[in-house]
């Protein structure tokens, strides 16, 4: 008799949080970029509106990868774990370079945080893979 994984949460559970949990982490994305482009001056429209644009792009950015990866087959864990870990990277970039730091240690920043997150995803999907 196979043993199975209990499930915590319901369908209907899962398919609010498959949408909720994008817009929430936008919010806090697009927050964070604000705050780090305006280097705690006074608060004006162009940072709001900084935020805004880079939570919307964030959230839809998010949820077109989350779609992807549900309609790849699930023994692609290369695949799987190189989308994942270049969205990660890229939107710890762009944060990053909201800093006004130098784009040099920005894009090795990213880099090592893509290569790290991916080496680490897929040993998981790998050793996790239904035999």
């Amino acid at each position: 008799m196979a043993h199975t994984a209990p499930t915590v949460f319901s369908e209907p559970a899962h398919r609010v949080a498959r949408w909720v949990l994008p817009v929430v982490l936008g919010v806090v994305y697009g927050n964070w970029v604000a705050v780090n482009r305006r280097h705690g001056g006074p608060i004006t429209g162009a940072y709001v509106a900084s935020g805004v644009w880079s939570a919307l792009a964030f959230t839809a950015l998010c949820i077109a990868v989350v779609q992807v990866l549900r309609r790849l087959r699930r023994d692609l864990h290369a695949l799987h774990a190189l989308l994942r870990a270049v969205f990660a990277g890229v939107a710890l970039g762009f944060l990053y370079s909201q800093t006004g730091d130098d784009i040099r240690p920005v894009v090795i920043t990213a880099l090592l945080v893509t290569v790290a997150l991916f080496l680490l995803l897929f040993y998981r999907f790998h050793t996790r893979a239904d035999a």
